[in-house]
């Protein structure tokens, strides 16, 4: 049975549709570390400065979560 297969995650969503790095991390099994070291290569969610901090779209977030989108643009890839 597939639901046997799934983990619930909670991650903390704004309002806006906008997550923190952390709960990015979370939602993409990977350290906040590394989505700070993936925003210097330009790949993983975009980020989006807000008030000094960086936030993700939950939507682009889960799309990259699910296999959906890439982790790494096409034009990183050429």
């Amino acid at each position: 049975m597939l639901a046997d297969n799934v983990e619930m995650l909670k991650v903390r969503v704004f309002p806006d549709n906008r997550v923190d790095r952390v709960n990015a991390a979370i939602a993409l099994g990977r350290s906040a570390k590394t989505l700070a070291s993936w925003k210097c290569k330009g790949i993983g969610p975009r980020p989006v400065n807000v008030g000094g901090r960086v936030f993700y779209d939950w939507d682009e977030v889960r799309a990259m979560a699910r296999g959906e989108k890439p982790l790494v643009p096409a034009v990183a890839l050429a």
